[in-house]
This record gives C-alpha cells, structure tokens and sequence, in this order.
C-alpha cells in the first residue's frame, strides 16, 4: 500500500459513528466529497448503486429507504448529497456517420490513449479529423476533452491532427491556450458556419472530406484515416426520479439544481439537501474535484448550524389552521409537515413567508414582520407642504431584504436619503407581501405603493417574485374597481447591488405619484 493510499484508508476509518451524511453516486466526485468529509471527521456513506424508494422528514432528519438487489433498508441521515455522474451521448448522427473500427467517439479515444504506449501506437503519416460542434454548439467541456487529446496526438511525431468545428466553446480555463498550442503544434483548425463538409468513404483512404473555403469561396479535399466525433452531454437516466423523491428543482436540461444564483454553487431549494458534479452540470474532471472540495465545505457547515438563517420563522396558529394545505402546495422548500397538526418545519423553513401570504385562513404569521399595524403606524404622520405645494405624497415601498434591503442598506450608508413622504418596509421575500397588504397600505391612506422583488432566478425561495407578481396584477383590477389608477402600483425587480438605481426608481415613481395628485385644472370661465 502506498503512504497515499494508507492515509487515505485512514481517513476514511477517521469518522466514527452514526452516518451523518448520504452520498448518492458511485463516481471520483462522489468519493472523493466522502474522503473530504472523513477528514473533518463527518461519517458519510454512498449508495454505490443502491436506488431510492422514499425519502421522508426534513433537514438534519432525512428519513430514507433504499433498495439494491431486492434488499431493503432503511436509516436515517442529517444530509443528503447528490453526485451522481452525467452520461455522455455519442453524436454519430449529427454529422451522418455511423460507428465503426475508424471512427469513434472522445471518450473511447480518451479509453484507447489512456492504455498503455505499446497498445495504442498510430502509424507514421495517419491523419485524425476532429468532429465537434456542427450545426450544434460544443459543449465547453466536450470541447475541452477534445482539444487535449488533440495536442496530445498532435504532439506525436508522424500524425497529422485536423480540427473541424462550428462555434468552439473555449469557456473553461487553459481551453484557449489549448487551441493556441495545437495550432503551434501543427494541427490545422477549420471552422464552418454555413456550408459544412460532406464526408464520405474514399478508394485512396476511408475518408475523404469535400468543403469550401467560407472567404476564399474555394473547394478543398482532405484525406483522413481516423475519425473523432464529440458526445452531447445529458444528465444521468436515474437522475429524474431521484431529484422527483428527493423534491428538488432541476433545470430546464434536467440537472439536479434549477437556474437560480441564489443555489451556486452547490445549494437546492430543500435545505440539507446538496448537489454536486455531474448531477448539477457537465464538469471537466477538474471541475468535479473543485466541486466536490466545496460541497465538502457547504455540508460540514450545515452539519455546525454555521448556515442557519436569522429571519424569523413562519408559525401556524393551531387553533385557526383550517388544514386546506395551500401551505403544503405552495411552500418552495417542502418545509410543511402534516401530522395531528399542520406545522411548519423550523429547520427547513427559509423564511420566504409564502405560505403566510397565501394562507386563507390568516393562521400563519411571521415573527417580527406585523405588517398591517406598522403601515398604519407609519402613514398616521402628519404630511408638511413643501414651500406651499401639495404635501409630498404618502408611498409605501416593500422591499426584499435579499436584494432591495441591501441595495436600500448601501444606499444608507452612502448618504442617499429617499425622498420625502416615502416609507420604506422590508420584508423577507416579495413572497411575503400578499394582495391584502397592498390593499392594506392603499387602506392606510398610501398614495402609492412600489413593490421591489428579485431578478428572475435571482429569488432566495424561487418563485418569491414570481407569485408577489401576480398577486400586484390582481390587485390592479381591485383599485380600478375603487377608482384608483393603476400607476399607483408599480413592481420591480432590483438585485442587491442596485443601490443607485434603486434610489433614482423611487424617487421617479414619487414624482408619477405626486403628478396624479396633482388636482384637475379647472376650465377657463366663459
């Protein structure tokens, strides 16, 4: 055994104890997050193949039963990681050709040089044509893989490397420099955006490639030996149903993590609950690791409390709950349990308060966030004129704590005051505020309300803004009913470096305001 692999045996036996963390996967990414945790003495455990029937409870009591060889066990973890690995496709079809002995893809090429020298020698004076990314991007991982072996043959003596794309993704890092040094090295790079190269078997070789020159509009022939086609990247076929158990977000190509900022790099929508690898994203190896290192970070600091959330919590009021569930439905992080009472799980609520605002039965509060009486407090000032004018209009904005807070905050500090009349409410999410509190505020006597929410997939709960959006447009309908404009709601998005921006929305909205306060001119007499 080698010192590297005695200590890392080590290690491993280091985290005595229950186990605290589940690793599902089976892959460099899901072992190494396992070895990273034995080190911090965290005991975690991989499936290693073993499917998921059911998973119950919530964060730091994860309740799972899981199946392998028509074994069933049951145990109960604190967290869950996801690192599944992706799959790649083979995209033999995107350029017409089907497998065979001289044409494969980059991973079997990956295999093939991967073994040792004597297996994989080519013969002086053979040509390798690189297909990637036709018609279709390349993804920047994909393209990566390729152009290292690329060099990697070009580098060898007596080969010839030929490198055909569309749009080369050179994202990640030394991808660039990669094609730089293949370029030096004597590989001959040809991008098409139109006309691509018809490919077809050749009586004085197996391929042969007929393209024109996109400038020079000039015909060309090239003559290959071997042929290397990219793969198209999909997330892994289990991945559905497991994320579909566990109840996280995917994206819109399947992975294990939508497409919020709020979740990078290695968050979901249920606390306790992280992904990592190839289930969030295709990864080169490298990424993976990296990956891997920082989910080790995220876990370990769930696992220490060193993650908890300082916004109050929601609370049901037992003796006004109807248990209709609209909590349940709604809540973005399945933080609802139903037992003998509806309650919500404090160590899984992420204080959006979506379930307050959306409760018929008014039964779920939010501590410290007592809206209707402080807007009432705030708006019963008295109003100055200002040198003779009309008072400065009453507005109420509602901001996230999240983005508009901060913006707010910096704004603060930075000595920018908001103009005079305008009260400003933070509240935990644009989820909190409900059509009642809009209506509320109009009720206190507000000339206007502005409402402040995330970005699209910039909200902490998700759908926070999405559902406060709403909830504003059928509110419109009620102030036209009461003879009120609709200019006097308006909705925002604003993200926590907005500072300047924010202040300059408000002030702007406050001067819409105090225009339709403005009383009609009267008609000229006679």
């Amino acid at each position: 055994m080698t010192p590297t692999q005695k200590n890392s045996a080590d290690t491993r036996s280091a985290a005595p104890g229950p186990v605290k963390v589940m690793i599902f996967g089976s892959g460099a990414c899901a072992h190494r997050i396992r070895d990273n945790l034995a080190e911090q003495g965290v005991a975690a455990r991989l499936t290693d193949g073993a499917a998921l029937d059911r998973c119950r409870g919530f964060s730091g009591n994860f309740q799972l039963r899981l199946t392998r060889d028509h074994q069933v066990e049951t145990t109960t973890v604190s967290a869950i990681v996801v690192a599944e690995e992706s799959q790649v496709l083979p995209n033999y079809t995107a350029y017409g050709l089907t497998p065979g002995p001289d044409i494969m893809t980059i991973s079997a090429l990956e295999a093939d040089l991967d073994r040792p020298a004597a297996d994989n020698r080519l013969a002086a004076g053979t040509t390798i044509v690189f297909l990637c990314g036709w018609q279709t991007d390349s993804h920047p991982a994909v393209a990566r893989r390729m152009l290292e072996r690329c060099f990697q043959l070009q580098a060898q003596a007596g080969l010839r490397t030929v490198f055909m794309t569309g749009n080369l993704k050179v994202a990640p890092d030394g991808s660039e420099a990669l094609v730089q040094a293949a370029k030096e090295a004597g590989t001959l790079f040809l991008k098409f955006t139109r006309d691509f190269p018809t490919i077809q078997p050749s009586p004085t070789g197996p391929w042969t490639f007929d393209y024109r020159d996109e400038l020079t509009r000039e015909t060309f022939r090239l003559t290959a030996q071997r042929l290397v086609v990219d793969e198209c990247p999909r997330p892994n076929r289990e991945l559905t149903a497991l994320t579909r158990e566990l109840g996280i977000d995917r994206d819109g190509l399947g992975f294990a993590q939508s497409d919020n900022v709020r979740r990078l790099s290695n968050a979901t929508n249920r606390r306790g609950i992280f992904v990592a690898g190839g289930s969030r994203a295709v990864m080169s190896a490298a990424e993976q690791a990296a990956d891997a290192d920082q989910v080790s970070v995220r876990a370990a600091a769930f696992l220490e409390g060193r993650d908890a959330d300082s916004l109050p919590a929601a609370v049901i009021d037992q003796g006004r709950c109807a248990r209709c569930l609209t909590c349940h439905r709604l809540c973005p992080h399945l933080a609802i349990e139903i037992g003998d009472h509806i309650s919500v799980v404090p160590e899984a609520c992420q204080r959006c308060g979506i379930c307050a605002a959306a409760c018929p039965a008014r039964a779920i509060d939010m501590e410290g966030v007592p809206l209707a009486a402080d807007l009432r407090r705030r708006l019963q000032q008295p109003r100055e004129g200002e040198n003779g004018l009309l008072p400065a209009p009453r507005i109420v904005v509602f901001g996230c704590t999240r983005s508009a807070g901060r913006a707010h905050a910096i704004a603060s500090q930075a000595g920018h005051a908001l103009p005079a009349g305008v009260q400003w409410i933070e509240v935990p999410c644009g989820g909190t505020i409900a059509q009642r509190h809009l209506l509320d505020a109009f009720e206190a006597g507000a000339d206007g309300v502005m409402l402040c929410t995330c970005h699209t997939d910039n909200c902490q709960a998700e759908i926070g803004n999405l559902v406060a959006r709403r909830r504003a447009a059928a509110t419109l309908d009620l102030l036209a009913a009461a003879g009120l404009e609709s200019d006097r709601l308006r909705v925002t998005s604003v993200a926590a470096n907005m500072s300047n921006e924010l202040n300059l929305m408000i002030t702007a909205f406050a001067e819409d305001i105090r225009r339709l306060n403005q009383p009609p001119e009267e008609p000229p007499n006679g």
